[in-house]
């Protein structure tokens, strides 16, 4: 273990002014359940937590006026079960159904999995889809940033040394519904092999809104927007959606590790953004 202190916020005045202070050495502290991997495995060493658990402003659902905030410190199970954004928008709480396992979900907060920036994030691809904007704070105020700026490689994010990630927010679509869809080795903790997110809004069979996202087959997660421009405006059934699908592969930029090859991921994505337009066009229970 290396060397470590501890510090409590009093507010997130006082959290941005100790982040402007440490920079990187100021370690967020809310679920834990990346951080203490990352010390556990000697990734970090050094640095002082600032526990952010209980800082009420990083808390908190807002549903109202057509628009959705949510603090960064929700944990997944609060977001999950949120009835407010069930009744708003339930594919999101949904897509939370997959995030690793009880445990960690109630542990887990979506802007420390959205700060990890693992391109297998779970909660990237949803956001992604529902153009969600990022609103990041420091001692020199705030700053917006769309979700698709905010992931810049593996492990890196917009987040300057001294920001800290407050808040997500996005709109609620006019129209349509959305699914995600995960593949994984095994259940329970499983790392994604890769996943998918899907909205579609259809008017006389043809989509309207598509919009497609993918984690776990590039450097960061992605729309895929090759996918999205064939997709769009097409009459949607069986032969369409087989034909049209493997468009997917243009937004494609996998590579092979222990969870599966670069060809796999790209058959595995192909299937999986047929599986959503099929559930999604309501298509699935003709086959």
């Amino acid at each position: 273990m290396g060397s470590f202190q501890f510090y409590k916020p009093k507010g997130v005045e006082d959290l941005l002014k100790m982040k402007a202070e440490l920079g990187e050495r100021g370690l967020i502290l809310a679920g834990g359940s990346n951080l203490l991997v990352y010390i556990r495995n000697g990734i970090i060493n050094e640095g002082t937590f600032l526990d952010v658990k209980n800082l009420k402003p990083l808390k908190g659902i807002d549903t109202s006026n057509g628009k959705i905030t949510i603090g960064a410190g929700e944990t997944i199970r609060e977001i999950l079960e949120s009835a407010k954004l069930r009744e708003k928008i339930p594919f999101f709480p949904d897509s939370m159904k997959e995030f690793a396992n009880p445990l960690i979900r109630s542990k887990a907060t979506i802007g420390g999995n959205a700060a990890d920036a693992s391109p297998a994030a779970d909660t990237a691809p949803p956001l992604l889809v529902l153009d969600t904007e990022t609103v990041i704070g420091s001692h020199r105020g705030e700053r917006v940033i769309p979700i698709k700026e905010f992931f810049k490689g593996p492990k890196k994010t917009a987040l300057k040394p001294d920001e800290v990630l407050l808040r997500f927010q996005f709109s609620v679509p006019e129209a349509g519904k959305g699914v995600f869809l995960k593949f994984g080795l095994r259940n329970g903790t499983a790392v994604s092999v890769t996943s998918l997110a899907a909205w579609l809004a259809l008017d006389g069979g043809k989509a309207v809104d598509i919009r497609i996202a993918l984690g776990g087959v590039a450097p960061t997660p992605v729309r895929a927007i090759n996918a999205e421009s064939a997709l769009k405006g097409q009459k949607l059934n069986e032969e369409s959606i087989l034909t049209l699908s493997e468009e997917v592969e243009k937004d494609l930029r996998p590579i092979s590790d222990v969870r599966g090859s670069t060809e796999y991921r790209k058959d595995l994505t192909v299937e999986l953004l047929r599986r959503a337009l099929r559930k999604l066009s309501g298509t699935e229970a003709a086959l």
